[in-house]
C-alpha cells in the first residue's frame, strides 16, 4: 500500500502532537481522517507506530519514533524542493540557456543579452550555435531554455513569437557591377553571375528554390555553412550570394568592402522567430523574451535587414 504525502503530514502531525484530536484541529480535518492515515502508515511500514490510551491520546513506539523521523526528513526536503522550484519560477538567478540558428545572432543577441545582465547581474548566459533542426530538437529535450530559428512548419511542442521577417538581398563586392547599376538587382541578372551558397539545411532549400525560378541556368562556384566564410568568399571576388540578414557595415574577415543589393519585385524572405516550451515560464525567460521582443520593434533592428 502506497501513502501519500497528505497520509504523511497528518500521521506527522498526529506523532509530534501526541494527540489525534490535537493533530486534526492543527490540520483542519476531521479526527477520523487522522486516525485512517496512521492506521494506514502502519499498514504501509508493517510496524505499530503508537499506542492509543483513551483519553490520554497517542504514545509513540520505538518503530514509531524511527519511522516519524524519516517522515520528517521526507516532508522536509520535499518542502525544500517546492521551494527552489518556486524560486526558479520567480527568480532573477541562474542560467539562461540559448540555441540559436541565425547565422548573424553575434550581431543582435549580445545586445539584448547585455540589457538583461545590466538590470539582473547575478544571471549566467550560455549560448550554442546549430541548424534550424538541432536547436529545435535541444528545445524539445529541454537542452535549452529558448531558440532563435526559422519557423518552417507549426510544431504544437515549440510556441512561437515572430521577431522579424527579413527579405532576401544579394551580396555583393563593393566594386562589383551591380553595387553601381541602380537599387536593385533582379533574379535573372544574379543566375548569370558566379554564386556562392550558404550551404545550411534550412537556407540552401530556400536560396535554391529562389534561383530555379524562370528556369534559366545558374553556376554555384563554392558553398559554405557560415555566413562569416559567405562574407569572405564574396569579397575577394569569388561570386555573388543571397542572404537575408547582415551584420554591421563591417568588413569581411578576408577584407575588402561589401555592398547589399534588394532583390528587384522579389517578397521572398524568410521570418527570425523566437522558440519556447508551451505553458508557464519562470520569470528569467520571460524577461528574455520581452527583451527581444522590444528589441525587434526598435530602430536598432532595422540595420539587419534590407527592404524590399
Amino acid at each position: 500500500m502506497s501513502l501519500s504525502l497528505r497520509a504523511m503530514r497528518y500521521v506527522q502531525a498526529a506523532m509530534d502532537l501526541g494527540s489525534i484530536t490535537a493533530a486534526a484541529e492543527a490540520m483542519n480535518v476531521a479526527p477520523s481522517a487522522i486516525a485512517t492515515a496512521l492506521g494506514h502508515a502502519e499498514t504501509a511500514f508493517g510496524v505499530t507506530l503508537a499506542t492509543r490510551a483513551r483519553s490520554k491520546g497517542i504514545f509513540p513506539t520505538l518503530a514509531g519514533r524511527d519511522v516519524a523521523r524519516r517522515i520528517d526528513d521526507l516532508l522536509e526536503r520535499y518542502d525544500a524542493m517546492l521551494a527552489d522550484v518556486s524560486n526558479l519560477q520567480t527568480g532573477l538567478s541562474g542560467t539562461l540557456t540559448v540555441g540559436y540558428n541565425a547565422p548573424i545572432a553575434p550581431a543582435f543577441l549580445p545586445q539584448i543579452t547585455a540589457q538583461l545582465r545590466a538590470a539582473h547581474p547575478e544571471i549566467t548566459l550560455s549560448f550554442f550555435d546549430g541548424d534550424n533542426t538541432s536547436v529545435q530538437s535541444g528545445l524539445r529535450s529541454g537542452q535549452f531554455d529558448a531558440i532563435l530559428f526559422v519557423e518552417e512548419l507549426p510544431n504544437p511542442q515549440i510556441a512561437t513569437q515572430p521577431l522579424l521577417f527579413a527579405p532576401t538581398f544579394c551580396l555583393c563586392p563593393a566594386d562589383h557591377p551591380f553595387a553601381h547599376q541602380g537599387p536593385a538587382v533582379s533574379i535573372s541578372q544574379i543566375r548569370q553571375e558566379p554564386l556562392v551558397l550558404l550551404n545550411r539545411p534550412a537556407a540552401q532549400a530556400y536560396y535554391l528554390d529562389l534561383l530555379d525560378q524562370g528556369g534559366e541556368d545558374y553556376r554555384i562556384v563554392a558553398m559554405a555553412n557560415s555566413t562569416e566564410m559567405i562574407r569572405s568568399l564574396v569579397a575577394v571576388g569569388t561570386g555573388v550570394s543571397l542572404l537575408n540578414m547582415r551584420p554591421g557595415d563591417t568588413p569581411a574577415y578576408a577584407g575588402g568592402a561589401l555592398r547589399c543589393i534588394p532583390v528587384e519585385n522579389s517578397t521572398h524572405g524568410v521570418t527570425l522567430s523566437l522558440g519556447f516550451a508551451p505553458g508557464p515560464k519562470r520569470r528569467l525567460l520571460q524577461l528574455f523574451i520581452e527583451q527581444c521582443t522590444s528589441f525587434f520593434e526598435s530602430p536598432d533592428a532595422q540595420g539587419l535587414t534590407l527592404p524590399y
